[in-house]
């Protein structure tokens, strides 16, 4: 501490032989205590009047004498000098006390750390209100002062000092004690943050309240290093001292945060008195905590960080709670940190009054706010001193997501051949998420292979989607995907437009990414596909194909949850499908599309202006989509032609011929299935044109009817779950139809 000692400053030091500061803040405890003891001797000294060898003493507190009411109504002034000799001396050592504090203080190391000086410091207080808070302190350095407040007080059961004995203690006249009676007022800074809340007895006075520390507050004063318990169960301090991980991402962002807060705290500290709030929003994982304590560790501050979702389970005591959270950080010169801020962004009334509550005291708080959330929010409230930013942290691109998996995996073993750019394109993850799949993939390897676990692409894929968490089952259905390449028999031109749409998720982040086409594109960059044919050609099969090259889930979409009579339900039905989507990049399945996306018909009524409203709105929740979204239609006629010439792959499944009608009818066979030699697949092939979800159907038939004769899967079975099928439509087969079959 740079301060030049006076001289009766550097002789009383030297009078009590004192060479250097103090060592600790117990030293200085122990000083003000002596203080103090001064201070009681001379109030004891000023009561003696009252009480000296008066018969009645032993009832003193429990009875009042006429004499002594006489003698209150005399006293004018209550600092009246009665024994002036041996009270001077004792002013004396007072004033030498102080001296001798104030002379160790400067002699102490500017590094020293001194509780009661801190909080002081803090919160701004006089040294009345610094004194104030001491004689309370007293109480839990030395029980003694039990007894001598009760005694000062002339009530032994009051061990606490009351407001009047601590404006005795404090003040040097009556005038100076009436002044000093707003220290104590409720909105002052010591009943706000230092005293403990208790109800006062409406029938007493203001000068008869006890006054106590709260015991976050005595904590803080005894060990200041031990975080307040009661805040324990939804808080936590990080020191600026502390390993963090790297920025991969988003160092343009840290630079501006120190940048802008160096600055605007340098050039405005007079004018907004250092009050910032920072709003960082984004998927959870994002790195925004992150962020928080490199730029805490930068300022070399600690960081106090709140989860208000655990704050909010409080209930009643939120307000106190958060209040104790807020003196904790100026106590401790901390960055206050709220996480999960969006638990206080409902429309819910209680959460709008906790909400306001937390406004408040960010405006009264000199320092540096964070709060943390999913989702953007923009308070209307806030007043004009505060400084308030919002940084939106997004998933990163397609390209920044590659490097990250590409750095995060250095920590696994994994089989060759995954394709990182392809895991990066399919899940639009934040780096927690990826850390998180990451961890799950190889604990899924040590269960299947626990002496060498090696990560395959279908553990990692199944560690992705259990990082997912959407309500896409409750409008959709899941399809798990059965089918591959083989198993799809379609004309090469179709099976090629197939191919060329896994290719577009597949390589979206070189194109994209390495490529630059990221800049060029706004919107748009997600897949649509629209599946145009007859019933059973293979349009939901194409869908399983695609969902199991590409390794995505697919959902097929419950057009009966969808679509609604009641004006705009049907868009509000559809923007919750594509919203929970975006969390999977799932692949979105519209079975019978033309249904819910006819043509656009003129304007006649109401009625025609909100379903032209609704095949917009599909239209524009298709292209904002980043992932995959397949619409089936039996008749491709009934979709509106504009809407077609915005779909990236039309594809238009043919009524099968009898050529691969014959592949069809040869593939729906598993090699497990016992079939008899006497099957002529081209005989049927001619003479059934019927499409693939028919020849399904009768193949199913087939094999149940085998099982129940306990016969292998023969033509008889055929013929006969073929007549079946075709009687379900209003077709009927001829003995003439059947040729050389007919006997069957």
């Amino acid at each position: 501490m740079s301060k030049i000692l006076s001289d009766i400053d550097k002789q009383i030091a030297r009078n009590h032989n004192i060479k250097e500061g103090y060592a600790n803040y117990w030293e200085y405890y122990t000083d003000c205590l002596r203080r103090l003891d001064l201070v009681i001797q001379i109030q004891m000294e000023r009561n003696q009047t009252f009480h000296s060898d008066h018969p009645l003493d032993q009832f003193r507190g429990l009875l009042v004498s006429e004499e002594e009411v006489l003698q209150l109504l005399s006293d004018s002034e209550p600092f009246h000098d009665n024994k002036p000799t041996e009270r001077n001396e004792t002013v004396a050592q007072l004033q030498q006390q102080e001296l001798l504090i104030e002379s160790r203080l400067c002699f102490s190391d500017s590094e020293l750390f001194i509780p009661l000086k801190q909080a002081s410091r803090m919160f701004n207080l006089s040294i009345y209100e610094e004194q104030c808070l001491f004689i309370c302190l007293a109480l839990e350095l030395d029980r003694k002062y039990e007894k001598i407040f009760g005694y000062l007080q002339d009530d032994v059961t009051c061990k606490h000092p009351t407001v009047d004995l601590i404006l005795h203690l404090i003040c040097h006249t009556a005038e100076e004690k009436m002044r000093l009676r707003f220290l104590f007022a409720p909105n002052s800074k010591l009943n706000k943050f230092f005293f403990k809340k208790e109800e006062q007895d409406a029938k007493s006075s203001l000068l008869t309240k006890a006054l106590r520390l709260d015991e976050s507050i005595v904590a803080f004063l005894l060990n200041p290093k031990q975080m307040d318990h009661t805040l324990a169960d939804f808080m936590e301090i990080k020191l600026p001292t502390a390993t963090l991980i790297p920025l991969l991402l988003g160092q343009e962002i840290q630079s501006k945060l120190r940048s802008f807060a160096t600055t605007y705290h340098d050039e405005h500290n007079e004018k907004l008195h250092n009050r910032f709030t920072f709003y960082i929003w984004g998927t959870s994982g994002n790195g925004k905590r992150l962020h928080v304590q490199h730029f805490c560790q930068h300022l070399d501050k600690k960081l106090i960080i709140v989860d208000v979702q655990l704050l909010r389970e409080k209930g009643s005591g939120f307000a106190a709670s958060l209040e104790y959270v807020f003196r904790e950080a100026i106590l401790q010169e901390a960055v206050l940190t709220f996480r999960h801020f969006q638990a206080l962004l409902t429309d819910e009334e209680i959460n709008r009054k906790y909400l306001q509550k937390m406004i408040e005291e960010i405006k009264q708080f000199d320092g540096f706010v964070f709060l943390l959330a999913d989702r953007l929010w923009k308070p209307t409230d806030l007043n004009r001193e505060q400084i308030f930013i919002d940084i939106e942290l997004a998933i990163p691109e397609d390209s920044q997501r590659l490097l990250l998996w590409e750095n995060y995996c250095c920590d696994y073993s994994f089989e060759t051949g995954i394709e990182w750019g392809a895991i990066a394109s399919k899940f639009r993850f934040s780096p927690g998420q990826m850390k998180r799949a990451l961890s799950a993939a190889n604990h899924f390897a040590k269960w299947n292979q626990l002496d060498k676990p090696m990560i395959t692409t279908v553990e990692l894929h199944r560690a992705c989607y259990a990082q997912v968490q959407h309500k896409l089952d409750h409008k959709a259905t899941r399809i798990k995907p059965r089918r591959n390449w083989d198993e799809i028999i379609l004309p090469p031109e179709q099976k090629e437009l197939l191919r060329n749409a896994c290719s577009q998720v597949k390589f979206r982040h070189i194109v994209y990414g390495e490529w630059g086409f990221e800049k060029k594109l706004s919107y748009g960059k997600g897949v649509s596909i629209l599946f145009a044919g007859p019933p059973g050609t293979g349009k939901t099969m194409s869908a399983e194909v695609v969902a199991k090259e590409l390794l995505l889930e697919i959902y097929k979409i419950d057009l009966s949850q969808v679509i609604s009579k009641y004006i705009g339900e049907t868009e509000k039905n559809l923007h919750e499908i594509f919203q929970e989507a975006q969390y999977s990049n799932a692949i979105l399945f519209f079975d019978e599309a033309d249904a819910l996306f006819g043509k656009r018909s003129e304007v006649k009524d109401s009625h025609d202006k909100y379903a032209n409203i609704e095949t917009a709105y599909l239209l524009q929740k298709i292209e904002e989509y980043a992932g995959i979204t397949i619409l089936a239609t039996n008749f491709s006629q009934n979709i509106d032609d504009a809407f077609m010439r915005r779909l990236n792959y039309v594809i238009k499944f043919p009524f099968p011929d009898a050529e691969y009608r014959e592949k069809i009818w040869k593939s729906m066979f598993p090699p497990e299935a016992p079939v008899d030699q006497d099957i002529d697949f081209k005989f049927i092939a001619n003479k059934f044109e019927i499409a693939g979800g028919n020849i399904k159907n009768i193949v199913v038939s087939a094999a149940f009817l085998a099982a129940e004769s306990k016969q292998q899967i023969g033509m008889k079975h055929i013929i006969s779950a073929t007549k079946h099928e075709l009687k379900k439509s209003g077709k009927l087969l001829l003995k003439e139809d059947l040729g050389e079959y007919d006997h069957l």
